[in-house]
């Protein structure tokens, strides 16, 4: 008889509760599944774009890598954020793929890879069964509420002190472990990198000395057998820990010094910064936590919702009861992961934006570090069932479709992070007003008003009193050609905040289309007086100036705005056209081309046709009829250009042409054709 040979499922289950390269596979192929797509995405105009590219000549330089901890966040000068680690990995990021992005995902997919197997082997560390840490970890690698922290590259902060705060951790905890000198060594660089990653890892030493006396040390006295006097053990515990004591005050201070110098006079109000933000932000703590148990409601631009609140303060709760029974059963690592969560969910809260309620109340990415608190404890929580067979059993039927629907949000949150367009409509889909606002001027860039429209009447419904939605409408009414409805908006903007100097700027083009000149250069009057060194402020007088033929007060303004921005293209381009009527030809000439060489890849047709009009009336006619022709194949409908060309063509004596010209000119609507073909080509009609 046969014999059949049956699986051994125990030995199949033992070998996958216990082996070490299989649990570490699979926290990297999860993250890998997710995240990849990643690499493709494109620059959000979140912030990427201003660290990024438009400092570029400092990121893509890695010999200036010294820069990094010399200037903000957003490397320049001052802010109040000092982050140069973020802004060396950047650096080195850019010096591998430039301004495409794609290595800057791959290092934060590397960062999210590593810090998932750190917890992996932090909560054995903590002791916890290799099986529990593995399924806490394998949790936290698949959490939808980190996409934001892997898929958006300004993350990259959060993301690097989750690893180096587990790190940090590690290294001290096996230092006392093994008396070895090279995890001491090992935690003066950790703690190094994480001191200049972000500023609240300050906190870190609290719960070291927190682990070293209730967790480590308690557990080493209950093993041993002595029982020494509290003091004797306070001097010894002084001794050992002295090297730590100087290693974190040390590199405090130079953290504090550097720092200084870059913070210094930023002048956040107490509005942005301090005790009033704090209290508006106190249902961050509670949301936070809701978001984690479940996960709805996840957006690129998160503002206060009341459902994730409610299931926050229930979950909050629990939380708050286990920790208090486990301590006391002396579980004091438990306590630990609770402190973790506060501390580090907390700091954050006492900055808030000045419209917060219309962009965001807070960041899911910043809920990385903290969250590592929260699975520890349901580590504990899990680690003390975990032996039993039947609640192993209906623990692997929940567990599993949670790490599945959960990989699933977290692929499909990662890739709202795609490009501006997907941000911005991940926030709109959930009434988010900044949102709408973000995703309207996507349409409008794409020419698409209808929609760009309909965004912004939603975001006004949403929010009828912030005065830059109104601006943003205004805007959007400015491009459709209803100088009413835009002059309308920027006044209700005006209304709303009377210290929005752009709305004054823009109102003030929409009043000189409205032929209201009076009312807009006292609009224009009013921007520069409050901005004086702003270009465009010039740019708009020499426009108006324009308008009313005052072409030398034109081109002293245009020449102001130059002086501001030397590379201002289109300033050199009017200012070429104010000069044509102070019959300055040569002037205007070299303007033009000017403004056509820094505008080399989209030449404005009007600087050829002011070029050839300059020619023309100083009698180089092939030159003149060479820049004609340019202005014309540049832009097809150009009546202007037609009727330029057709003048210089009359000086030829080129009737027929000029004529031909003249009339394609009028088919094009141009209001000063008639009567020239009146006078000059009826009788050849």
């Amino acid at each position: 008889m046969e014999q059949r040979h049956t699986p051994d499922t125990k030995g199949f289950m033992k070998k996958w509760s216990t082996s070490k390269w299989l649990h570490i596979g699979l926290l990297v192929l999860f993250p890998v599944l997710i995240y990849v797509q990643s690499v493709q995405f494109d620059y959000t105009n979140f912030d990427d774009n201003g660290i990024i590219l438009q400092r570029f000549d400092v990121v893509g330089n890695i010999h200036k890598i010294d820069t990094a901890f010399k200037v903000d966040a957003f490397f320049n000068k001052t802010g109040d954020f000092y982050r140069p680690i973020q802004n060396a990995s950047f650096m080195l990021d850019a010096a591998v793929s430039r301004e495409k992005l794609w290595m800057f995902h791959i290092t934060n997919l590397l960062i999210h890879i590593l810090t998932c197997i750190s917890l992996y082997f932090f909560l054995q560390l903590l002791g916890l069964k290799r099986l529990t840490a593995f399924l806490a970890s394998l949790l936290f690698a698949v959490h939808p509420l980190f996409a934001s922290g892997v898929g958006w590259i300004p993350s990259r902060g959060d993301i690097l002190i989750g690893l180096f705060g587990i790190q940090l951790f590690m290294t001290f905890a096996l230092y006392f472990k093994t008396k070895k000198i090279a995890y001491f060594i090992l935690h003066v660089i950790v703690f190094f990198l994480t001191l200049f990653t972000k500023e609240t890892t300050v906190l870190f030493p609290l719960f070291l000395l927190y682990y070293y006396f209730l967790v480590l040390n308690k557990r080493e006295r209950l093993e041993g057998e002595d029982r020494e006097p509290v003091l004797q053990v306070l001097k010894a515990s002084f001794l050992k820990l002295l090297p730590f004591f100087i290693v974190w005050a040390g590199t405090l201070t130079v953290y504090l010094l550097m720092r200084k110098s870059v913070v210094a006079g930023t002048g956040a109000t107490i509005d942005v910064l301090g005790i009033i933000p704090f209290f508006k932000n106190n249902p961050v703590i509670p949301i936070i936590i809701g978001k984690f148990f479940v996960p709805i409601n996840l957006s690129t631009l998160p503002l206060y919702d009341n459902l994730s609140t409610i299931i926050g303060v229930l979950f909050l709760l629990a939380l708050a009861y286990l920790t208090v029974e486990y301590s006391r059963k002396g579980k004091w690592a438990v306590l630990m992961g609770m402190l973790w969560f506060l501390f580090f969910a907390i700091p954050p809260t006492i900055y808030r934006l000045e419209n917060a309620d219309t962009f965001f109340n807070y960041l899911e990415h910043r809920t990385y570090l903290p969250m590592i608190g929260v699975v520890v404890i349901l580590g504990f929580l899990l680690d003390g069932y975990i032996v039993s067979a039947i609640f192993m059993k209906r623990f692997v039927f929940f567990y599993v479709p949670v790490i599945f629907v959960f990989s699933i949000l977290a692929f499909v949150h990662c890739a709202d992070y795609k490009d501006n367009f997907t941000l911005s409509s991940s926030a709109a889909k959930l009434n988010n007003p900044s949102g709408l606002s973000m995703r309207a001027g996507n349409y409008l860039s794409k020419g698409d008003t209808v929609n760009a429209l309909a965004d912004m009447e939603k975001a006004i419904e949403i929010s009828p009193k912030d005065a830059n939605m109104f601006l943003s409408r205004g805007k959007i009414r400015a491009r459709m050609q209803d100088h009413a409805g835009a002059e309308q908006d920027f006044t209700l903007a005006i209304t709303l905040n009377a210290g929005l100097n752009e709305a004054f700027l823009l109102r003030s083009i929409e009043r000189r289309y409205l032929k209201k000149y009076e009312a807009a250069f006292r609009d224009i009057y009013t921007a520069l007086s409050r901005d004086t060194a702003n270009p465009k402020i010039f740019m708009s007088f020499g426009n108006l100036f324009i308008e009313v033929k005052n072409y030398k007060d034109a081109a002293a303004s245009y020449s102001r705005a130059i002086e501001l921005q030397p590379n201002y293209a289109e300033t050199y381009s009017n200012r070429g056209y104010a000069k044509l009527f102070l019959n300055d030809y040569q002037g205007a000439v070299d303007d033009c081309k000017t403004a056509i060489g820094l505008m080399r890849k989209s030449p404005s047709p009007y600087s050829f046709n002011n070029i050839g009009y300059a020619y023309r009336e100083m009698g180089q006619m092939d030159s003149a009829f060479l820049y004609f022709d340019k202005a014309i194949a540049a832009k097809a409908k150009f009546p202007e250009a037609y009727f330029e060309r057709g003048k210089a063509k009359q000086r030829l004596n080129d009737h027929e042409g000029a004529c031909a010209d003249w009339g394609q000119a009028l088919k094009q609507g141009y209001k000063d054709t008639a009567m020239i073909i009146e006078r000059y080509c009826k009788p050849k009609l």
